[in-house]
């Protein structure tokens, strides 16, 4: 197996110009436009003879890559504000920082023509302005109108072992500032029928939403199928939530939320091994579990039964067992909320990242049934959705007042479910995801809950340096339990955790 070179997925040409920049920087020198003129000033110590031999070969490039970065300043737009929150967490001054927020997966396919498949991804990239989207180092981004036609590498494999080299070497991947790509997609085959699909983004640009909807233009039109692509962009979204930012907030979102923020329980206070602010580079790893349509089915018909959401379902039942580590009484988790403001009627068509961040609160009441407990979740939820215009990110900075470099609520939880309301699957029967991996910085603890297939499936992303393995497992053991006898007790009576010893995995 020939291992990628990191440098083929971008201009590598311009990375090259933007590297030697960034070494001048260091040393103190400035390198600029004047009337198109090449100029530089700095410490005439550090200008040697073969830096401005350097700066005479690279001449042209140097003139070529600064104008190009003038016009793409001159037509940057502002990053919403969850955007902001991942690009401040790739700083490793932050708590859980240092990383930047990864999406990265593998789709096995029965068969594949790979021109075919190429072809209509370029055409993907073409229509979307998001897969053409930079994220500056000013902390602001740019669409590039035209790209490079992205080639779908084919990797030849032999051995699982070759698998697993590509996965750790690409799922950590942190992205380059000011480079295009900001994803990553090959192929890899033994034997040239079947293959397997790798994809990883930077979340800035895409939300996990958004890749389903990428998915689902890619196959089909692989498929022959009429594919729609909205004519609004995602930088048009973007511009118009930046100057509604003041205007669409109401009275009674603010004062909801400020409220809120004054009075919130403090995020749970789980069994670390090491203190959150000890460790310097964090490292995610996946539990998952898959529960069956027919199991699927019994809990919704549950949820319907009890006039609620699965989300607030799934989401008490991870809070419950929480609470039984927990130290402490009451506490708040950090909800990841995809939230689409309907500024145009295309906006649910389009990609990009709509990420919004809230939070819930649990109350560890021992008195009350289940129902009651998801009933006080479901208020919770009702008033995500009631002020859902609120920028989640306002509550965190009230809560990080003091301490603005820490992570106020690293446990989060992510649900995507649909229900019993299914909508089309975004993958075609011939191809099946097979591996996922996500990491957040700023979060210790991801529990994500998606229904995209018929059947309800868990993952719990976490920091391995935070968590016991053992003590880890028997949480996630004691959810799948609980979410099982959800299915078929009744939620008028109290529901306790069973935290026995057996592995439901």
């Amino acid at each position: 197996m020939k291992l990628m070179q990191e440098e083929k997925w971008y201009w590598s040409e311009k990375n090259h110009i933007r590297i030697f920049l960034h070494s001048l920087q260091t040393q103190g020198i400035e390198i600029y436009l004047e009337e198109g003129r090449l100029k530089y000033k700095g410490d005439k110590e550090a200008i040697t003879q073969q830096v401005l031999q350097k700066l005479k070969n690279e001449k042209v490039r140097l003139i070529e890559y600064l104008t190009e970065k003038a016009k793409a300043e001159s037509d940057c737009f502002e990053l919403t504000s969850i955007q902001q929150a991942y690009y401040m967490g790739r700083n490793d001054a932050y708590e859980l920082g240092g990383i930047s927020a990864n999406y990265y997966f593998e789709v096995q396919l029965k068969s594949l023509e790979v021109k075919k498949l190429e072809k209509t991804l370029n055409q993907v990239i073409a229509e979307n302005d998001a897969l053409r989207t930079v994220i500056l180092e000013s902390g602001k981004q740019t669409v590039l109108s035209d790209v490079p036609f992205y080639r779908l590498e084919v990797i030849q494999v032999d051995t699982e072992a070759e698998i697993l080299e590509l996965r750790e070497k690409w799922k950590r991947k942190m992205y380059l500032l000011e480079t295009w790509p900001m994803f990553l997609i090959f192929l890899t085959t033994h034997d040239e029928k079947a293959f397997k699909l790798h994809m990883g983004f930077d979340c800035t640009v895409l939300d996990a939403w958004s890749v389903t909807l990428m998915l689902k233009q890619i196959f089909g039109l692989y498929e022959g199928r009429q594919v729609f692509f909205s004519g609004y962009t995602f930088k048009e979204y973007c511009t118009q939530l930046q100057k509604n930012k003041n205007q669409r907030i109401d009275s009674n979102a603010s004062k909801y939320w400020t409220d809120r923020a004054e009075n919130i329980a403090k995020a749970p206070k789980l069994p670390y091994k090491t203190p959150l602010d000890h460790i310097k580079v964090p490292h995610f790893h996946r539990m998952s579990f898959h529960f069956s349509e027919k199991e699927t089915e019994l809990l919704y018909r549950k949820v319907k039964e009890h006039k609620c959401t699965p989300a607030a379902v799934v989401c008490t039942a991870y809070m419950k067992v929480l609470s039984e580590f927990a130290k402490g009484n009451s506490f708040t988790l950090n909800l990841t909320v995809f939230s689409r403001l309907p500024f145009h009627e295309e906006v649910p068509e389009i990609l990009g990242d709509f990420t919004n961040i809230s939070v819930a609160e649990y109350g560890c009441d021992k008195n009350i049934n289940f129902q009651e407990e998801v009933a006080n979740t479901q208020r919770e939820f009702w008033n995500l959705v009631k002020f859902r215009e609120y920028d989640g990110t306002e509550i965190i900075r009230k809560l990080q007042r003091n301490s603005p470099a820490e992570a106020t609520l690293p446990v989060v939880f992510t649900g995507i479910l649909q229900g019993l309301r299914r909508q089309a699957d975004y993958l075609p029967p011939w191809a099946e995801e097979v591996y996922s991996y996500s990491q957040t910085p700023q979060v210790a603890l991801d529990y994500q809950a998606t229904d995209f297939r018929g059947n309800l499936s868990v993952n719990w992303d976490y920091v391995e340096e935070a968590f016991e393995e053992e003590q880890l497992i028997k949480m996630f053991d004691a959810n799948i339990r609980l979410l099982r006898d959800l299915m078929n007790k009744e939620w008028n009576t109290k529901i306790t955790v069973d935290m026995g010893n057996n592995d439901e995995r």
